[in-house]
């Protein structure tokens, strides 16, 4: 069993028990009682479960509540529409990136034909569909997997699977909240899953992010603020948690 697959399949087993150790697991999985330790002490570290002697046990993380992509559009619209224009300038030419689902990185797309040879990988059905439909569309990648009603995002294994095959320059990631100790956060906790593997997979991370979104909390973290390559926010945000970001080697851009 590929060792993704594993993962998915041993969090299931730990969220449908509460609690399981770990000699069952290896006999439920078929491997090695070392290849679950492995696996349960890095999905600790992940914030997926909790890690105690002789096994684990069951996180039970509240989702925090989040509107439907539609919805967010129109909220701070014209602060998401200069970030992502900004973001847009980020992007070199010839460049493969990133867009996760979200409303920000959905105001990218009418700015992208403005970037020679770009292709652009994504697992949001509503992202393709807006590139396809733009005069000159420019060279989209779909991610498959399961989808999320409301978001129109492709999510869980087979997104993971197919984001080995591809070489991604940069991931542009829009944040549902913004922790300047703890990184970035996300709402639902299959998308963050998701997410994570997708930043994970992008030699730098772009993170969109108006000023809204540094009031907000959530028990689901995508990535840790040293993951952060660069972020892209307005000029409303506090210089706080922005300054906070700075020492941390974070290239932020305001507009």
């Amino acid at each position: 069993m590929l060792s993704e697959k594993r993962r998915d399949t041993l969090l299931a087993y730990v969220r449908e028990h509460r609690s399981i150790g770990v000699d069952d697991l290896a006999n439920l999985l078929r491997v090695s009682v070392s290849t679950v330790r492995r696996d349960l002490d890095e999905m600790h570290e992940r914030g997926l479960l909790r890690r105690v002697h002789g096994g684990a046990l069951s996180l039970q993380v509240p989702e925090a509540h989040e509107e439907p992509v539609k919805e967010r559009a129109v909220d701070n619209s014209d602060a998401k529409h200069r970030i992502a224009a900004r973001a847009v300038e980020l992007i070199e030419s010839g460049s493969t990136i990133l867009l996760t689902g979200g409303s920000t990185t959905a105001h990218m797309v009418p700015h992208l034909a403005s970037v020679p040879d770009v292709t652009v990988v994504t697992n949001s059905v509503a992202i393709a569909h807006a590139i396809g439909t733009m005069p000159d569309p420019v060279q989209v990648l779909v991610l498959g997997g399961l989808m999320r009603s409301g978001e129109l995002s492709l999510l869980g294994y087979l997104t993971t699977q197919a984001l080995a095959e591809i070489h991604i320059d940069m991931a542009f990631l829009s944040a549902y909240g913004v922790d300047h100790e703890y990184g970035i956060l996300g709402a639902h906790l299959a998308e963050a899953e998701t997410d994570r593997n997708m930043v994970a997979a992008a030699r730098r991370l772009v993170v969109l992010a108006d000023h809204s979104k540094f009031n907000r909390r959530s028990a689901v973290r995508i990535a840790p603020k040293a993951g952060i390559d660069i972020l892209v926010t307005d000029r409303d945000t506090p210089e706080e948690p922005l300054d906070a970001l700075r020492e941390h080697s974070v290239e932020i851009h305001q507009v």
